[in-house]
């Protein structure tokens, strides 16, 4: 197959825009991130090009697989199929909109320096499954960044799903879940001593989607999501607003708001300063000092002990808990089996990690950390 070469690009003239509520003062100042480059997140990265976006950075762990190409425009070139998809999408989009910047790291979420997705403006989520989508609440409320998420049916893929969490303002994706699903999912980040794996697998269902209906989610995602990111900035209350789709069997559309859950355990006030290290490579005593903190509160609960159950094999993971519950294996045995021995939360003046770099925890280097003061409570 002859990969698809992009003609030589014009400059693009944008005054039909300068009309809608997509004009050039309120679309080129815009960084936006992206979280997933599936079937949905192929069609939204294409509309902040055409757009004229300032920044779009890409977020996905996953390569390209033969089984993608039917429902991603930007994967059809003679080497994607193997690759990152992030390489390959920023390849492709760079090729097409030269006038936004565009960057990818091939990670989750959860494993963004959060100070570097501070500095967006609205972030799209495009992912598959609950569990990243808690994630992403939580970082959405915590740092008060919006989000626009979209979601294709399982069951029936001509449904889709449109929602606008405006930050922690409003409700979050959290908030739609009821209590036994929350507590669910949050277990898989943050239950201890227990098997990290077997049944977490099948917590979501596997997705059957078209590029049809990913196009249109997609579209309405990106509209409904900068639409209201524009309109909330002149606002001083914002409402999470959701959008449901269906066009088979019998065509619908309906619209629904949420209010912030009592019992979302995100959107509780607790003390704490947000803080980015000076120095890159300080410990996390150095860190502590810098804001004459007395613990480190971690996001994510690390993993810092675990044991194989086939072979009783024991190491030291210094990884994410839910990372390792989602596709951890034994470095001895390569079983997905396994038991997390020990696991860390917070980290005081007497944690034995205190003078670690917190890299060695598997903290990225442009985060920002939660220092506190005093006591804690465990």
């Amino acid at each position: 197959m002859t990969p698809f070469v992009s003609p030589q690009i014009p400059t693009a003239d944008y005054s039909r825009l300068e009309r809608t509520i997509f004009n050039n003062q309120q679309v080129r100042s815009l960084s936006t991130l992206v979280v997933g480059g599936g079937a949905l997140g192929n069609e939204v990265v294409r509309i902040p090009g055409l757009l004229g976006v300032a920044r779009v950075l890409i977020v996905d762990p996953d390569i390209v697989e033969v089984s993608n190409l039917p429902r991603s425009f930007f994967f059809w070139s003679g080497d994607a199929v193997g690759r990152a998809k992030v390489s390959g999408l920023v390849e492709a989009l760079t090729n097409h909109f030269p006038a936004t910047h565009w960057e990818g790291l091939q990670c989750e979420i959860a494993d963004v320096g959060l100070a570097r997705i501070a500095k967006a403006d609205i972030l799209f989520s495009c992912v598959d499954n609950d569990l990243a989508r808690l994630e992403i609440a939580y970082i959405s409320t915590k740092l008060d960044i919006a989000v626009a998420d979209g979601g294709l049916g399982t069951k029936n893929y001509s449904h889709g799903r449109m929602s606008y969490f405006p930050g922690a303002k409003g409700a979050c994706y959290g908030c739609l879940l009821s209590p036994q699903k929350r507590r669910e999912l949050l277990q898989s980040w943050q239950a201890t001593l227990r098997p990290c794996t077997g049944g977490e697998a099948s917590v979501d269902e596997v997705l059957s989607s078209t590029p049809t209906m990913a196009s249109v989610v997609a579209a309405m995602q990106v509209e409904l999501g900068l639409r209201y990111l524009f309109e909330d900035r002149s606002q001083t209350t914002v409402e999470s607003r959701s959008l449901e789709v269906r066009l088979h069997p019998t065509a619908s559309m309906t619209e629904y708001r949420t209010r912030v859950s009592e019992s979302c355990p995100f959107h509780e006030c607790t003390e704490g300063e947000l803080i980015e290290s000076s120095d890159p490579q300080a410990t996390i005593e150095e860190v502590l000092n810098q804001a004459a903190a007395d613990f480190l509160v971690l996001d994510w609960p690390i993993c810092t002990k675990a044991e194989c159950l086939s072979c009783h094999h024991q190491w030291l993971p210094m990884q994410r808990l839910a990372a390792i519950r989602r596709r951890g294996h034994c470095p001895a045995c390569g079983s997905g089996n396994l038991l997390e021995l020990e696991t860390v939360r917070t980290i005081g003046r007497d944690s034995r990690f205190l003078r670690l770099r917190p890299q060695a925890l598997g903290l990225p280097i442009d985060h920002l950390f939660t220092l506190r003061k005093g006591s804690i409570r465990q």
